[in-house]
C-alpha cells in the first residue's frame, strides 16, 4: 500500500474514532429496526483514495481462511449470537445445531471450512453435526454417513437429512434445535425446506434465488450516505455507484442497448468524480449478474464499445451463473481498482462478521489478475488477516493494521445493516 493511501485510510480512521459514540449509537439503532443475519461476509475494495464493499455473502464459506487468534476468540462471539438469534425466534435454550451444507464432495476447501464451522460451534458450546441433503429424500439411506475428506485430510462425516410428515427435521437420528444453512441455493432451494418446523438461520429463502446484489447495494449506498453525514467524511469515499439492468440476455443480445446506455453514464460519472477528487487514474466498471456468487458472471469494462462487441465466449460467460442458472439481470458498477497487495501481488481483504461483530478475514490473492480485475476467479489464493490480535488503537500512534480493523470494520458494518434491510423486505415476520 503506497503511502498516499496510508494517509487516507489513517485520516478517515481519525475521523471515525472521533465520532465513535455517536457511530455507535447509529450502529446499534439500525440493527435494532432491521437486524443484520446470523453471519456473513464482506469483500471490500480500497483503491487509496476510497473503500466500499464489492459483495455480501450470507452463506460464508471461507472460515477454514481466518487465522488462529481470530478462530480461539469467536466461539464467545458465535455463542452470544447463536443465543439472540434463538431467543427471537422464540427458542428459550438451544443445544443440538446441525449445518446444512452446500451438497458436493469435490470442493476439499469448502469441506476445510465446514470442519472450521464445526469447530467454531462446537466450542461455543453447542453440539454440532453435519447435515447433508439428497434430492430424493424418501429413497436417501438416512442411517448411511456420507464421508468428506478435507484438502488438510480432516475427515467429517455427514448425515442424509430427514424430514418427516410434521416436518420435524433429523438426520441420522441427531434431531437439531436450530439449523444453521451454509448453502445459497443459487439455483432455487429445495421446496421440502418449508415444512420444517425447526428454525434456520439465514434462512433458506435469503439465497441468490432470491436476493439481488442491486437491492443490496442500493440500502448500503443510503447507509453509507447517513454514516458519511455523522462522521463527518465524504460520502463518496464509502459509496458505489450500481446500477440494475433487468431483462438481459446477452447471448440474444436483450437489454444490451441498455447495458452500453449505464456504462456510458457511470464511466461519465465516475470520470467526473475523479477530476474533482484529483484522480488521474482511468475510470472503468464492471458489469457483474445481479444474483451469483463464486465470482461468476463478471466483466471489467473501459468502454460501452467492449459490451457491444463481446464475442461468442464471453457472451456465453455473462450468459450463466453459479448452478448453470440464467442471467436475467445484471449490475453496472463503479470500479474500484484495489491498492491492498501482498507479495506484490493485486489482493482484496474479505471480512468476516457474526451479527454486527468482527471475527476476522483474509486476504484474497491472485497472481494473474490485476488491480482492476476480478480477484474471485481461478488462480486465487488466501492470506489470513488477523483482527483480534491488533492492538488497542487509542494507545498513542496507530499501528497500520489497526487503522484497517477501524476502518475496513466500519464499511463492512454499514453492509451487515444493509443485508438486513434486504432480510427485513423479504422476510417480514422475522
Amino acid at each position: 500500500m503506497n503511502l498516499e493511501g496510508t494517509r487516507f485510510r489513517r485520516e478517515l480512521s481519525k475521523k471515525l474514532l472521533a465520532k465513535r459514540s455517536e457511530l455507535l449509537a447509529w450502529y446499534q439503532e439500525k440493527a435494532q429496526i432491521a437486524p443484520p443475519p446470523f453471519y456473513l461476509s464482506v469483500d471490500l475494495r480500497d483503491s487509496g483514495h476510497k473503500i466500499a464493499p464489492v459483495d455480501c455473502n450470507l452463506y460464508p464459506a471461507g472460515f477454514n481462511n481466518l487465522c488462529s487468534e481470530d478462530i480461539r476468540t469467536a466461539p464467545a462471539v458465535i455463542r452470544s449470537e447463536i443465543l439472540k438469534e434463538a431467543s427471537s425466534l422464540g427458542l428459550s435454550d438451544p443445544q443440538k445445531i446441525l449445518i446444512l451444507p452446500e451438497s458436493h464432495t469435490s470442493n476439499t476447501y469448502y469441506i476445510e471450512n465446514l470442519a472450521q464451522l464445526s469447530d467454531l460451534i462446537r466450542e461455543a458450546g453447542f453440539e454440532v453435526q453435519v447435515g447433508w441433503y439428497v434430492a430424493d429424500l424418501a429413497a436417501s439411506n438416512t442411517n448411511t454417513p456420507i464421508p468428506l475428506k478435507s484438502v488438510s485430510g480432516r475427515e467429517l462425516q455427514a448425515l442424509p437429512i430427514e424430514i418427516p410428515v410434521g416436518g420435524v427435521l433429523s438426520a441420522g437420528g441427531f434431531v437439531p434445535d436450530l439449523i444453521l444453512i451454509n448453502n445459497d441455493f443459487s439455483a432455487g432451494y429445495p421446496k421440502v425446506l418449508d415444512a420444517v418446523v425447526q428454525p434456520m438461520i439465514p434462512s433458506h429463502r435469503l439465497g441468490w434465488h432470491t436476493r439481488k446484489k442491486s437491492e443490496h447495494f442500493f440500502h448500503y449506498n443510503n447507509l453509507a450516505a447517513e454514516f458519511a453525514q455523522i462522521a463527518g467524511i465524504d460520502p463518496w469515499v464509502v459509496q458505489i455507484d450500481t446500477q440494475e439492468v433487468a431483462g438481459v440476455n446477452f447471448n440474444e443480445e436483450l437489454g444490451t442497448d441498455r447495458v452500453v446506455d449505464q456504462v456510458q453514464q457511470m464511466l461519465v460519472r465516475t470520470q467526473t468524480a475523479y477530476e474533482r477528487h484529483q484522480i488521474g487514474e482511468p475510470p472503468f466498471v464492471f458489469v457483474k449478474n445481479n444474483a451469483g456468487t463464486y465470482g461468476m458472471g463478471i466483466m471489467v469494462v473501459h468502454s460501452a464499445d467492449e459490451i457491444t462487441q463481446m464475442n461468442r465466449r464471453t457472451k456465453n460467460k455473462m450468459s450463466v451463473g453459479k448452478g448453470k442458472a440464467q442471467i436475467e439481470s445484471v449490475v453496472v458498477q463503479e470500479g474500484i481498482p484495489t491498492q491492498t497487495r501482498f507479495e506484490k501481488t493485486s489482493a482484496e481483504p474479505v471480512i468476516y462478521m457474526v451479527g454486527c461483530e468482527l471475527i476476522g478475514g483474509f486476504l484474497r490473492t491472485n497472481p494473474e489478475r490485476g488491480d482492476e480485475d476480478n480477484l474471485n476467479s481461478a488462480g486465487m489464493v488466501f492470506k489470513r488477516l488477523c483482527m483480534s490480535d491488533l492492538r488497542d488503537a487509542e494507545r498513542g500512534e496507530m499501528p497500520e493494521a489497526g487503522v484497517l480493523e477501524i476502518v475496513y470494520g466500519a464499511i463492512a458494518r454499514i453492509s451487515a445493516l444493509a443485508a438486513g434491510l434486504e432480510i427485513k423486505a423479504h422476510l417480514p415476520m422475522r
